[in-house]
C-alpha cells in the first residue's frame, strides 16, 4: 500500500502549485516587460555622451585665440572655425553633424548647442569655458558637458 502511495501527486499539491504557477508567471512577465521597455535608455544616454565629448574635443583643440585674426562668422563651416570662441555660433540647438556639415546618419532626433564663455582667469591661467550641451527630441536627455580652454 505505501507503494501506491508513493505515486503521482495529490489533488492539494496540484492545487498550490498551480496558485504558485499562477502568481509567478504574470510577475515574472511584468519584470521583463519593464526591463525591455527601458533598454534603448542606455544606448540613447551613450550616443548623447559619444556626441557631446566629440563637440567638446573638436572645441579644445582649437586655438585659445584666432590666430589670423579673420572673424569667420557663423555662415562659414565648421572646418573655417579656427578658435575656440567660433563654437559660440551653436548657441542655438542644431542636428549634429561633422565638422564638413554632413548630418550624422541615425542622430537626427538629437540637437546639440554649445556656449563659450568669456577669458577669465583660473588658477593663474587665462581660460574660456566651453560648454556642450546635447538633448534628444523624445525627451529624458539633457546632458551638459564643459571643458576649459586655457591659453598657452
Amino acid at each position: 500500500m505505501s507503494a501506491e502511495r508513493a505515486r503521482g501527486f495529490t489533488l492539494l499539491e496540484m492545487v498550490v502549485t498551480l496558485v504558485l504557477l499562477a502568481v509567478a508567471i504574470p510577475a515574472i512577465i511584468g519584470l521583463v516587460a519593464q526591463i525591455g521597455g527601458r533598454s534603448a535608455a542606455p544606448v540613447l544616454h551613450t550616443q548623447a555622451l559619444y556626441l557631446a565629448e566629440g563637440y567638446l574635443e573638436e572645441a579644445l583643440l582649437k586655438p585659445f585665440a584666432d590666430p589670423d585674426g579673420v572673424n569667420e562668422g557663423c555662415a562659414a563651416s565648421r572646418t573655417l572655425w579656427d578658435d575656440v570662441g567660433d563654437f559660440a555660433c551653436l548657441a542655438t540647438p542644431a542636428v549634429p553633424t561633422d565638422p564638413a556639415g554632413n548630418s550624422l546618419p541615425g542622430l537626427s532626433r538629437y540637437r546639440v548647442s554649445a556656449t563659450v564663455g568669456p577669458a577669465t582667469v583660473v588658477g593663474g591661467a587665462t581660460t574660456r569655458r566651453v560648454e556642450i550641451r546635447v538633448t534628444h527630441l523624445d525627451g529624458g536627455i539633457d546632458l551638459r558637458l564643459a571643458g576649459l580652454r586655457a591659453q598657452y
